[in-house]
């Protein structure tokens, strides 16, 4: 849905008669820029289902919650063709997965004389590295000579590090009543190791002496399947079994810090 509005909003955008100034894209890039350009874009790991299975409680414990991690992103694009205002791009952005997950069960379910609350959370599921293959298309607004508005619709093919396929995770904790340790939980991961996502950004970006110096907001969703999905069960001291389901959707929302230096950047003065 919010991509379909973003894509809305820039059908519109395009349709408004707009005056053109001396730095479109085609000229900034063609008189004064470089082809390449690096990217950092902190951003937070988003987008999961936790649904229940065939036996899970009423009160919703016990259960488990993903959290929204920070995600390192890095690499470059190469500014390969430009058209008026448009800009059109290719690069590798490098990203971190690592989503986590937090345990909610209440003592009586567990019944095993100790209070372990404050230990179930931060459940490393997936640690790895994403190499996102990307092409962009960028369309610059002139505000000055210096300063463009800009949106940004693009396309990727991620792959994982992770090698695919299927994993296996349990908890354990010692029960005291009985004097031994015993699982109590497990959750098992079907992951794709190679998935598609769309890109949507809005930004603007400032010429200087020294090159182009672009911030943007944005939203990268995940295409037709998703990385992570699998089951979730707990292991009742009274012997029952409560199931669950999950899917981890791998979307990221961030802020894209991206410049392109002049050209001649790498000669000597």
């Amino acid at each position: 849905m919010i991509c379909t509005r973003i894509i809305t909003v820039l059908i519109f955008i395009l349709c408004i008669p707009t005056k053109i100034y001396s730095q479109t894209a085609e000229k900034l890039f063609e008189e004064n820029l470089s082809k390449f350009s690096l990217v950092l874009q902190p951003s937070l790991l988003k987008g999961y289902d936790v649904g229940p299975g065939y036996d899970v409680s009423s009160n919703g414990s016990p259960s488990i919650s993903f959290n929204s991690n920070f995600s390192a992103q890095f690499g470059f694009f190469y500014n390969f063709y430009q058209k008026n205002n448009f800009n059109f791009k290719a690069g590798v952005i490098v990203k971190t997965f690592n989503p986590t997950f937090n345990i909610k069960i209440s003592n009586e379910d567990l019944n095993v004389g100790y209070d372990y609350s404050e230990y179930l959370s931060g459940f490393e599921i997936a640690n790895q590295f994403i190499f996102s293959q990307t092409v962009k298309t960028e369309y610059f607004i002139p505000i000055n000579n210096n300063l463009n508005f800009m949106f940004g619709l693009g396309m990727s093919l991620d792959i994982r590090t992770g090698g695919g396929g299927d994993d296996e995770l349990s908890a354990v904790v010692f029960d005291h009543s009985k004097q031994k340790e015993r699982i109590f939980f497990n959750v098992n991961s079907t992951e794709q190791q190679v998935t598609g996502s769309l890109d949507v950004s809005l930004g603007v970006n400032y010429k200087t002496n020294i090159g182009l110096f672009q911030i943007e907001f944005f939203n990268n969703s995940q295409l037709l399947s998703y990385p992570k999905t699998g089951v979730y069960e707990f292991y009742l001291d009274n012997n029952q079994t409560k199931t669950g389901v999950y899917t981890i959707k791998g979307n990221y929302n961030g802020l894209a810090l991206i410049f392109t230096p002049r050209k001649g950047w790498l000669k000597r003065n």
